[in-house]
């Protein structure tokens, strides 16, 4: 079975995982693109709340640097450190930590994830391109909300 690739970005820093073919990974995928201000735990893992997916749970052991889990139903782990101990259900994992730690830093961090060149286009014209922030229903907004999901600069933002 195929495993889909995705770039991931971390604060502006690129890496590229691997997306598992499950249930898990597969609803993943058709939320993408996902930007999620990712908060800090325990020196070692960005968690967001707010991304909803099928569950697997197993007990880990062991957690690696890269590997991107789901806690609970709804909480999504990006590990730049080593864990473990706890139940997850695996979504994928980088394909190379070298340098995420750096990325991750002390505080939150701002993560992206999106299909590389899903749709063939390489290049987007500038003057159709319509920067801001809007609602899911499509109004734009003056500023950006404090909580919640919201399309900024054409991609899907939870907070």
């Amino acid at each position: 079975m195929a495993q889909t690739q995705v770039k991931v970005t971390v604060n502006g820093h690129q890496f590229v995982a691997s997306v598992e073919n499950t249930a898990t990974g597969n609803a993943f995928v058709q939320k993408l693109p996902l930007t999620l201000t990712m908060s800090e735990l325990n020196g070692n893992e960005k968690y967001a709340y707010g991304v909803q997916l099928p569950t697997e749970s197993q007990y880990f052991g062991v957690v690696n640097a890269g590997d991107l889990l789901l806690y609970g139903s709804n909480c999504l782990v990006l590990f730049y450190g080593e864990a473990g101990g706890f139940s997850y259900t695996r979504v994928g994992r980088l394909l190379s930590v070298e340098g995420l730690a750096l990325a991750c830093g002390n505080g939150d961090a701002t993560v992206s994830f999106e299909l590389d060149d899903p749709t063939g286009v390489t290049d987007i014209n500038a003057e159709r391109h319509h920067s801001g922030i809007y609602s899911l229903s499509g109004q734009r907004l003056r500023e950006e909300p404090e909580s919640g999901i919201f399309i900024k600069n054409g991609k899907k933002v939870i907070k």
